[in-house]
């Protein structure tokens, strides 16, 4: 005899909406600040394109946006992601060099919430990362700290 355990519906739900989401997203914007510590200056903001593919499970952003620092000056920004639908969470990797580098598993904590499975370490640097879903558009704020950094980015995707 087995034994199965209930499927929690409105998590399979909230994985499946932001799947949605996702593949419906043409551009962003984003803020960057520091906190106390931070020996960084990655400040500003920033708005701009992406460009989505959808294969599969895989849902690929390409993004271009202009990044104003906090003292004026302009930066081109480019960057490619890619979010894959897993059974219990969605994963988001950073496709660098053609490489995937993954930076979290995002599991649903509500609803309309997620939040990283473990934080992501990058030498130092520890990330860790929320999403929440609104009507109008996808949230997704990234912390990362270490020795150099306490440093906020605030992504707005619609």
């Amino acid at each position: 005899m087995s034994v199965t355990m209930p499927t929690d519906y409105k998590r399979l739900e909230a994985l499946a909406q932001l799947c949605e989401r996702l593949k419906k997203v043409r551009a962003f914007s984003f803020s960057a600040s520091n906190g106390p510590g931070s020996q960084t200056n990655w400040r500003g903001h920033g708005r701009g394109d992406v460009e989505v593919t959808s294969r599969g499970a895989h849902i690929e952003f390409a993004e271009q946006a202009e990044f104003t620092d906090a003292d004026g000056n302009k930066v081109a920004l480019e960057n490619r992601y890619r979010w894959t639908r897993c059974p219990d969470f969605v994963r988001l990797e950073h496709l660098r060099r053609e490489e995937p580098v993954l930076l979290f598993n995002l599991v649903p904590v509500t609803e309309h919430g997620f939040r990283h499975q473990a934080p992501h370490l990058c030498g130092d640097d520890t990330y860790t990362a929320e999403l929440l879903l609104h009507n109008d558009e996808i949230e997704l704020i990234w912390q990362i700290h270490g020795p150099r950094k306490n440093e906020r980015l605030h992504y707005h995707y619609w």
